[in-house]
């Protein structure tokens, strides 16, 4: 049996590699020149079943009308997006009663903490190098209300066995030495043990490598242009260089899933939210951060990836504008400089990667995994933030549920046409 997947990031390519030692026939369909080359390639680096909780929590709306047109927000609704949001954006504002919210944030967690073990496990089989730190994250706050707030949240996921540690003071620093020199401006900070990080695109490139020789066929520079159906099922795909043709087809295709799947009269309730990133080298500084640290009021993170620090974060409603403002990555080089001002007083932004991507966002923040009312197609997209995170344990539920095998988790709740 011959199974189609479109969309060689990370979810994808981890797909594939589940899916060909389970004994398909697979192949890839990626429109960019490689693996990883779109949402997977530069984003925050962090693998964090601590951040579990969905971005529409209880208040967002307030919060998003309070930053429209605001460039230096976290969040930031464009009003040029509106109309795309309209339906959807109902959908997730509903999501952020408490309630509802909490609920999924059970969901997000359950996914998010046994995709870490699949990873691990993963790791181990295929001994992968992608930069990788398992020291934990630490979360920043400045003020105590914040921290008493997420510490709630945490409180929560320990039914998960997510442990975590309230700090203050120079109890930070013996955690995290860097933030010596801004220790007086937190009020305390939260400590997540069983975070890890890592480099998203090299662990893409190397999971693509060990599934070319599970027999996976990537075929690069192809763009799939639409489905076709014939009664009840597709029967291929229309694409730059011809009509490809499988048994079963997979969407992978992140924040352009929606794009795809409307043309079979399917509604996934998936946007784009865009992030930005920058890839500061090290040029040698060895007083960086030893983990990922997560800064509660700008909505950012930096993470040491090898011989860069990467700073990636913010939230932005814009549609599919792919273009990069400079006013949202100057809000990264300036949580930098807050953190580390000796060290981001001196980059040379001409040697720094800046880079936008898309997150595919669900409108309840849970991904959507698993089979569609078109029989031979199946959903593997919107993670949202938590892609990297939810890459590995989504990608082992979906080659589950294809293959017929009970998965690990109870499918239903991340079914599609749940919300």
């Amino acid at each position: 049996m011959k199974i189609t997947i479109i969309g060689a990031g990370i979810v994808g390519v981890t797909t594939s590699y589940f899916l060909a030692k389970h004994g398909y026939e697979v192949e890839v369909l990626e429109r960019q020149e490689g693996p990883a080359l779109e949402t997977s390639f530069a984003n925050a680096g962090m693998i964090t079943p601590s951040m579990a909780d969905p971005w529409n929590s209880p208040g967002i709306l307030t919060t998003l009308v309070k930053n429209i047109g605001r460039k230096d927000s976290a969040f930031l609704l464009r009003l040029n997006a509106l109309p795309s949001l309209i339906g959807w954006g109902l959908s997730f504002l509903l999501n952020s009663n408490k309630k509802t919210f909490l609920k999924n944030t059970h969901l997000s967690a359950g996914l998010s903490c046994y995709s870490l073990q699949v990873l691990k496990e993963l790791r181990a089989e295929l001994g992968l190098e992608y930069e990788q730190r398992e020291t934990g994250s630490l979360k920043v706050f400045r003020d105590k209300g914040s921290m008493d707030k997420y510490a709630k949240i945490s409180s929560y996921l320990e039914q998960y066995d997510m442990r975590f540690k309230m700090v203050y003071g120079t109890e930070i620093l013996k955690i995290e030495p860097s933030l010596e020199p801004v220790i007086d401006e937190l009020c305390g900070a939260i400590f997540y043990p069983d975070d890890e990080a890592g480099n998203a695109y090299k662990f893409t490139c190397e999971v693509a490598k060990a599934a070319e020789k599970e027999g996976v066929k990537f075929r690069y520079g192809v763009s799939a242009e639409k489905l076709n159906m014939v009664d009840d099922a597709i029967f291929g795909i229309s694409t730059n260089e011809g009509d490809v043709k499988a048994d079963k087809y997979i969407l992978c295709t992140g924040s352009f899933s929606p794009i795809l799947a409307q043309g079979v009269g399917i509604d996934i309730p998936v946007r784009p939210v865009k992030g930005y990133s920058i890839s500061v080298p090290l040029n040698g500084w060895n007083k960086g951060p030893i983990m990922p640290i997560v800064d509660d009021g700008f909505h950012a993170a930096i993470t040491p990836l090898g011989n860069i620090l990467r700073v990636a974060g913010t939230a932005e409603f814009a549609g599919y504008d792919d273009r990069l403002d400079q006013d949202r990555i100057n809000n990264l080089y300036e949580l930098l400089e807050e953190i580390y001002p000796n060290f981001g007083a001196a980059v040379k932004r001409e040697y720094v990667n800046e880079w936008c991507g898309f997150r595919p966002m669900s409108a309840d923040g849970v991904p959507f995994i698993g089979k569609t009312p078109i029989e031979n197609l199946f959903v593997n997209t919107g993670h949202g933030p938590l892609g990297w995170t939810m890459a590995s344990g989504c990608a082992k539920m979906l080659c589950d549920i294809v293959t017929d095998v009970t998965p690990k988790l109870d499918p239903y709740s991340y079914r599609l046409g749940r919300c």
